[in-house]
């Protein structure tokens, strides 16, 4: 099996006495699309900034493309991108002026700079921005001007923190595709998000929480590993048959869902008895069939699994 390209030890960050990441360990590998999720505060972006090598480590260690990230930095950087949440762009140049600019930073020049701007400008879907102001920019435009001038030195591994942060749904996907793109490069990329629907789109995911790694794996395994199906129930009095449901022994959790109520319960339970139960109770609902568990219901129960712990 080739070797990860990026590997993770017992990762710790404290300051002072709070402990912001506590003992992470995880793996990259090569042509894939890591999530890192996690609600705000988590500790995702304390994480990337330590691989990325603007935040020392307390304690723990990281190897990425067969190198140790913290004590050979140097001949690694030149092989990492790195894209923060908050762009990092020039807002008083040109979109061109920008890229340029980035693209001396990583030592390209001459005909083979100009390419790469052309190149990833055209790819990331803004070549037609290229004399614009930054500043005259979407929020949208400026994250893919800011990935493109990200991966102007064509990197192995590319950290990208909460990137799409604030970008509507349409350009969200824009940026996705343009992700897509960059591993049929031949990039790794790491990104982290606390937007479910995006983490779906990840080959792996690692689940982080107050610091913590909760859970780690493919999306779809890691739905499986919860052993429960997910019943939603359409009614008018939703409020109070939320609260008749959470009564129930069966129920493991039940979650208002705009007007409907989402239990969620064991696998291998047959629901009809448990709702025979509830309209015998007086209520009026329509039972939607049962679904797997979504990677927001896995979310949900490691949220209310760390609460008791």
């Amino acid at each position: 099996m080739a070797e990860p390209v990026l590997e993770v030890r017992g990762l710790t960050r404290r300051f002072g006495d709070f402990t912001a990441v506590s003992e992470l360990s995880f793996e990259v590998e090569k042509g894939e699309i890591f999530g890192f999720l996690g609600p705000n505060g988590a500790g995702k972006s304390t994480t990337i900034r330590m691989l990325c090598g603007v935040l020392a480590p307390s304690s723990g260690e990281a190897r990425a493309l067969g190198r140790n990230l913290f004590t050979e930095a140097d001949q690694v950087r030149a092989r990492v991108g790195y894209m923060s949440q908050k762009s990092s762009l020039l807002t008083d140049l040109t979109v061109a002026e920008n890229l340029r600019f980035f693209g001396g930073l990583y030592g390209l020049e001459g005909p083979r700079l100009t390419s790469e701007v052309e190149f990833r400008l055209r790819e990331m879907q803004v070549w037609e921005h290229r004399d614009q102001l930054v500043a005259s920019l979407s929020t949208g435009e400026r994250q893919r001007v800011a990935l493109a001038s990200a991966t102007l030195h064509r990197p192995d591994i590319l950290f990208l923190d909460e990137p799409t942060s604030g970008v509507d749904p349409l350009r969200r996907r824009l940026f996705w595709e343009a992700m897509d793109e960059l591993v049929a490069e031949g990039m790794s990329i790491l990104v982290t998000t606390h937007n479910l629907g995006e983490a779906d789109q990840c080959d792996r995911l690692a689940f982080i929480l107050g610091g913590k790694l909760m859970a780690y794996g493919r999306p779809r395994k890691l739905k499986e590993t919860l052993g429960r199906q997910v019943v939603e129930l359409r009614t008018e009095r939703f409020r109070e048959l939320q609260l008749a449901a959470r009564a129930q022994p069966e129920v493991l959790a039940a979650e208002l869902m705009g007007r409907s109520v989402r239990l969620s319960l064991p696998g291998d339970l047959e629901p009809a008895t448990l709702l025979t139960r509830l309209r015998d109770a007086g209520f009026r609902f329509e039972a939607l069939p049962s679904e797997a568990p979504s990677l927001e219901d896995l979310f949900v129960d490691l949220v209310h699994r760390s609460r008791v712990a």
